[in-house]
């Protein structure tokens, strides 16, 4: 039967060994020579929990200078990570604020061996200034195309339509809007909605709520439907009857989606010439003027079978055949 002294002597010799090794680790880690660094150029950080007020500009100075002891190993390790001073600010108490340095606030990570012995300059001077919040509309950034096959069916659904943004006065009078990560069309293979978020590239120091927001896409079949026998009007009153126009009859080419496309109603559609692309046309005389289209209902594309026709106006003696606007 085993007792305690059983158990301290067994394998007394790997456990002295493994005594012995600690020890000498712990003295070698003791004798370790300590080295002091300096490190130039720390960047200074304003931690502010203070919600009323925001950061006026940078730090004066932006930049400190520390003397680090410790383990040399320690101090390449830290050299190499790159380190900061980061100021905790919980409460504001006037806009113009000199802090004493504290060398707490120095990020050593988790070379706990090292210490700062000094910071150069001791004090650093912090502007704020009051925050402001407002509710401004979001701002899409759209690019790109659908896939041959899709046609937009109706307008984009973003939601929420606007966000809170809360930072300085200053920066907060400046914003109109805010601006979505970039979008690409091409993403979309079918209806359905995608998350965007808040493009924060150009809001530095300004918080936005929510976040991301949602952009909802309502996408069919493309189709083409031509329809023929659309009648070229103008206003034959006000530019003359002796006014003809060639060709009289066109045919239009309609593209979209295919539930808009499909319930095209032609008698809602009109092609004409407008009466200042006719002024001051002279008997005898030919011109080329560009058709206008009305009554395309939106995300619908009309294409005339020709952009433009030929206005004469006949001699005089002579008769028109002009056809007046509906």
């Amino acid at each position: 039967m085993s007792g305690p002294r059983n158990v301290l002597i067994h394998n007394w010799r790997l456990k002295l060994a493994a005594l012995g090794l600690s020890i000498f680790l712990w003295a070698l880690v003791q004798t370790e020579p300590r080295t002091s660094e300096s490190f130039q150029r720390v960047p200074v950080q304003v931690e502010l929990t203070d919600t009323l007020w925001a950061l006026a500009g940078p730090t004066t100075p932006t930049e400190v200078e520390l003397q680090l002891s410790g383990p040399s190993r320690d101090i390449i390790r830290l050299a190499r990570e790159g380190t900061a001073l980061s100021i905790p600010i919980s409460e504001v108490g006037t806009p113009d604020t000199s802090v004493l340095l504290d060398r707490d606030w120095v990020e050593l990570g988790q070379w706990t061996g090292l210490t700062v012995e000094v910071i150069s300059p001791a004090m650093i001077e912090i502007m704020f200034e009051p925050t402001m919040t407002r509710t401004l509309p979001i701002a899409t950034r759209i690019y790109g195309d659908l896939r041959s096959n899709l046609a937009l069916a109706s307008s984009v659904g973003v939601a929420p339509v606007s966000v809170q943004v809360r930072g300085s006065e200053s920066r907060i009078a400046q914003l109109d809007s805010i601006l979505l990560e970039r979008f690409d069309l091409a993403t979309v293979e079918k209806s359905g909605v995608f998350s965007v978020a808040v493009d924060t590239a150009g809001l530095s120091s300004v918080y936005v709520s929510p976040e991301v927001v949602t952009m909802g896409f309502n996408v069919e079949d493309d189709i083409e439907r031509v329809l023929q026998g659309f009648t070229v009007q103008f206003d034959a009153e006000r530019v003359g009857m002796e006014v003809t126009i060639e060709p009289l009859l066109v045919q239009i080419r309609f593209s979209g989606p295919k539930s808009l496309v499909n319930a095209l109603d032609p008698s809602l559609l009109r092609v004409w010439v407008s009466p200042e692309d006719l002024a001051g046309i002279l008997p005898g005389e030919e011109r080329r003027v560009p058709l206008r289209l009305e009554g395309v209902p939106d995300f619908v594309t009309a294409v005339s079978e020709t952009a433009a026709v030929t206005a004469r106006r006949a001699v005089r003696g002579s008769a028109g055949t002009g056809q007046k606007l509906r």
